[in-house]
């Protein structure tokens, strides 16, 4: 059984108080890492400071649509970042919902709670990125440890070391570890099917086993790209994730 799980139970006859598993429900997904179950929505929480990981953050987008996991953008700190940083964002992830708040002052912290209510949501982020601070400010009275960013190093420290649920009112939060290392078990020749803003694009390309990386005017994609209707910082992480997982796809034959 795992974190997460939603089971069947029964009154110990033996008991007032107490009562006994007699079953585990069936599970809507089950992560490996981190261990636990049935996590519907998934809140990525970045900012500016500490410089964002982005191919991380693609990379936890295409492990939530692997997993039937909606993913949601945090902006944090929102009261100090630069406006430009936070249309860049939404412009990247225009078809992912995204929060623009500040834990601190209580800035779109409502509308976040009035997303997630009803479900089972997890968080996660890079260290010092606001995802204690976050999960402070939903879930009132739990205090988790917050991390500052290190100025020699510009990046925080893990402060969450095991899986846990915070209940309050509708809203169930799942603070996890793990998320900040994640390893996509997926063919390269699959990766296109997990970038949304292709899928106008798939299948218009000269070639039908075209992979989108350097095929210039051969490529629907590449096209697109060039004349500015598909992010190029989105583009150049696909093929940065592409190239990876060939060479991966590679070493399992060798």
């Amino acid at each position: 059984m795992y974190v997460g799980d939603l089971v069947n139970i029964e009154k110990d006859t033996y008991s007032k108080d107490k009562y006994i598993i007699t079953s585990v429900k069936p599970r809507i997904n089950l992560l490996p890492r981190p261990k636990i179950a049935n996590i519907q929505k998934l809140l990525i929480v970045m900012s500016s400071v500490p410089i964002p990981d982005m191919e991380l953050v693609d990379k936890l987008i295409i492990y939530c649509m692997m997993n039937g996991i909606e993913p949601i953008i945090v902006v944090s700190k929102s009261d100090v970042l630069d406006e430009a940083f936070i249309s860049d964002i939404m412009a990247q992830y225009y078809f992912l919902t995204v929060f623009a708040v500040s834990s601190k002052k209580g800035i779109g912290i409502a509308d976040i709670c009035k997303y997630i209510s009803g479900s089972i949501t997890a968080v996660c982020g890079q260290s010092a990125a606001g995802k204690s601070t976050l999960i402070n400010a939903i879930i009132p009275g739990i205090d988790l440890q917050t991390q500052d960013v290190s100025k020699k190093i510009s990046r925080g420290k893990q402060t969450t070391r095991s899986n846990s649920l915070y209940y309050y009112k509708d809203i169930i939060i799942a603070d996890t570890p793990g998320f900040s290392r994640l390893d996509l078990n997926i063919d390269c020749a699959d990766l296109s099917a997990y970038y949304p803003e292709f899928d106008e694009y798939l299948g218009k390309c000269k070639y039908l086993d075209c992979a989108h990386i350097k095929e210039g005017a051969d490529c629907a994609i590449v096209t697109a790209v060039e004349s500015g209707k598909i992010n190029k910082n989105r583009y150049d992480r696909y093929v940065s994730l592409y190239q990876k997982l060939k060479i991966l796809g590679e070493k399992k034959y060798d």
